[in-house]
């Protein structure tokens, strides 16, 4: 079947058990609201490292790769795994094929497969002590090809299933060795993953489920909500500054708000049980704010959330005014999705305490994660009701290129449009191919990594009247959307 997401029509082959195989589609992630990973595909550690997604022109197959790092040049402990639920589950004792495209620059050419039956995060970007399933190294490959001169090798290895599976995970998964200068980069590329049973298709009840689920997966940056334990309220996002979030919601405080909701309470005793030591820094209360009225109104509630909060342990727990740092942020971060009923969660406060100390007036909010901006390639720029750039005006494409940044804190979308002039069929190839011109053009001139999309919506996204002419040629452009990402 044929499944449309975004710009690219994704084929799931029946019997390949992985959605979105070859990374081609995109995800636009809840937190910063930009591309940031590929569909239906989770880091194990997304607080503290997630797979690089590239729209290069280097892929083998289609436009997009990840990276992922097989251990750090400094610590050889540091890894990045990447995840998946299958479409559908192993079988013990059936014979599954497993084939990667993949290639390296100086470090070994292998990956380690894992199969388990639930996702697993973690708070760093350590090496699992899970171990792998299958290990593929330059022994299992089949092929050795070329794009743009780059290699890319298929390796491929057929796996007898040791029990029932529902999870992928790739990686790296050998214990870590000291070595005298590491590798310099020790990045493994990956452009598709295939797992197929050896002896024909499968079927199952829960494949429209598996796709739900994945695809409207939007966390990249945060451990989604329903994978932690529960009762797990601690949340050590950040080991380098030894700090733990305590992440507070509504339902902090009793129905009298006379005392704190007992889960709670233990949670926050146990993380400030050693504060009083004087080894801690000061307390960092966040308030944040999901409702229906303006960003004002947002920043005053979650300035309140926070201060009842500083008020209960204050008046109650003994504690001192100056013990807190308190700040509203309103609806500038949001950490759970956006949409319906799970808007609600992003009204919380978040409870930061860090062992290092850190004076009050070195302590700085995170960074504020600026609305996209938009540059427009007119229908101009190109020859006549065609994707081929009009090579007079490069000048004015390359002034558009030096208003993109260039120092890697961005993320790119190129979107083609066109007027209502024609078949709907033949404007929508139209604006697909002359954004991938622009794209083309892009990375000719540097930006090539900075590329997470690139797609045509045709004549269904017009800025203006088609009934005239003027409007019509304001329809037909490409808009370079400019994403701008704290990490």
């Amino acid at each position: 079947m044929i499944l449309i997401y975004g710009c690219y029509a994704t084929r799931i082959m029946a019997q390949n058990l992985v959605l979105n195989a070859s990374f081609e589609d995109v995800n636009i992630c809840t937190e910063y609201t930009a591309p940031c990973a590929p569909s239906a595909w989770l880091s194990v550690a997304p607080e503290v490292a997630r797979m690089k997604y590239l729209c290069n022109g280097t892929a083998l197959q289609g436009e997009h790769h990840v990276v992922l790092l097989q251990e750090g040049r400094d610590n050889p402990d540091t890894r990045v795994y990447i995840q998946t639920r299958l479409l559908c589950p192993l079988e013990k004792g059936r014979a599954y094929r497993i084939r990667l495209y993949m290639n390296t620059d100086n470090y070994p050419l292998r990956a380690g497969v894992r199969f388990d039956t639930a996702f697993i995060f973690t708070e760093n970007a350590i090496c699992l002590t899970a171990p792998a399933s299958v290990e593929l190294t330059e022994n299992d490959v089949e092929k050795k090809l070329f794009r743009l001169n780059h290699p890319w090798y298929i390796l491929e290895k057929t796996y007898v299933a040791t029990g029932a599976a529902t999870h992928l995970l790739i990686g790296n998964f050998r214990p870590p060795e000291k070595k005298s200068g590491g590798y310099k980069n020790a990045q493994l590329l990956i452009d598709s993953v295939s797992i197929t049973p050896v002896d024909g298709q499968v079927a199952c009840s829960g494949q429209d489920s598996a796709f739900l689920q994945l695809y409207t997966e939007h966390h990249r940056h945060s451990i989604p909500e329903r994978y932690i334990p529960a009762g797990s309220l601690i949340r050590r996002v950040d080991s380098r500054s030894g700090c733990d979030t305590i992440i507070l919601k509504d339902d902090l405080f009793t129905a009298d708000r006379s005392s704190l909701n007992a889960r709670y309470k233990q949670q926050i005793d146990e993380a400030l049980k050693n504060y009083r030591s004087g080894n801690r820094a000061r307390i960092l209360l966040i308030g944040h704010a999901w409702q229906a009225a303006s960003d004002e109104f947002n920043k005053i509630i979650s300035a309140d959330k926070a201060k009842a909060v500083a008020n209960y342990l204050v008046y109650n727990e003994g504690y001192s005014f100056d013990d807190f740092d308190i700040q509203g942020v309103g609806k500038r971060y949001p950490r759970y999705d956006t949409a319906g009923n799970a808007a609600g969660d992003n009204n919380r406060v978040e409870m930061i305490i860090c062992r290092p100390p850190i004076a009050k007036d070195t302590i700085r909010p995170r960074k504020v994660v600026q609305h996209p901006d938009t540059l427009v390639i007119p229908d101009i720029l190109f020859k006549f009701n065609s994707s081929e750039l009009n090579t007079a005006f490069y000048s004015s494409l390359d002034s558009l290129m030096k208003k993109i940044p260039r120092d890697g804190s961005i993320q790119l979308q190129v979107s083609g449009h066109t007027d209502n002039a024609g078949t709907a069929a033949y404007n929508n190839t139209l604006s697909v191919k002359r954004a991938y011109a622009v794209a083309h053009y892009m990375q000719a001139h540097g930006l090539g990594n900075d590329i997470r999309q690139i797609n045509g919506a045709g004549e269904s996204q017009p800025v203006a009247n088609n009934q005239s002419a003027e409007g019509r040629r304001r329809n037909r452009r490409v808009e370079i959307i400019i994403f701008y990402s704290p990490d």
